[in-house]
């Protein structure tokens, strides 16, 4: 077997891997996790990962904290892991861990972002384009109410964002008074984070509906929803 086809091999097994966690597929994914451990060293920082996202599936966030440590160890450079151990600190309630493993995770997607392309200016202009859609298909009540909220794109969450404890890869932020506090006198504003969306939606179809569904969740924050009636209303 070539050496490309070594790397296909087990690039379908990791793929195959993620859609059968993906489907609830444990036993399948349990299945593709022992060919991967055929395939690569036991020290594979993608194996390693493998392990730890099964684990966190079947056993719980604990369960998967000593595969995630050893994989940043081994991988300085992973943003996954990082990222959940970010999430992990956070239900820990361990706020420097989070802030660490966050900024780390900003950082690291950022260079992602220059290494495959991501925001460039016509990125910018369709998701700008799909948002004026949405906002223009609103019920003119609901429309005239946002008249007055700024709909931005960035790329990312802001590094201050991040190191106040918000999730570096969010598709969207609201921030400000709600529709309900017109006399606080502070600006609302919407934000939709480029780079995260297109890092998770590379097809232009599935991305403008993820934007839709981003851009209305946010809009439903400023009309006083909160996440569990938007989850209610599919928008969670």
């Amino acid at each position: 077997m070539s050496d490309m086809d070594v790397v296909d091999r087990r690039t379908m097994l990791l793929d195959e891997f993620e859609s059968n966690l993906e489907e609830g597929d444990l036993a399948g994914a349990a299945i593709r996790l022992r060919a991967l451990e055929g395939e690569l060293p036991a020290g594979d920082p993608e194996l390693l990962y493998a392990r730890a996202r099964l684990a966190w599936v079947e056993q719980g966030q604990e369960a998967a904290l000593p595969a995630l440590q050893e994989v940043v160890t081994v991988d300085p450079h992973h943003s996954d892991a990082h990222y959940d151990l970010g999430r992990i600190a956070e239900q820990q309630g361990d706020r420097d861990a989070l802030v660490k493993h966050f900024l780390r995770v900003r950082a690291l997607d950022a260079e992602h972002d220059r290494d495959a392309g991501l925001g460039r200016p016509e990125h910018f202009d369709f998701i700008d384009r799909v948002a004026r859609e949405v906002l223009d298909a609103l019920p003119a009540p609901f429309g005239a109410r946002l008249a007055h909220v700024p709909v931005l794109i960035e790329r990312r969450p802001s590094r201050a964002l991040v190191e106040d404890g918000f999730d570096p890869r969010s598709f969207g932020l609201f921030e400000g008074p709600t529709d309900a506090m017109r006399d606080v006198p502070a600006p609302t504003r919407i934000v939709l984070f480029a780079c995260n969306l297109l890092a998770e939606f590379p097809d232009p179809d599935t991305l403008a509906h993820q934007v839709e569904l981003t851009l209305l969740h946010e809009i439903g924050h400023f009309f006083g929803l909160d996440e569990a009636e938007l989850e209610d209303l599919g928008l969670g």
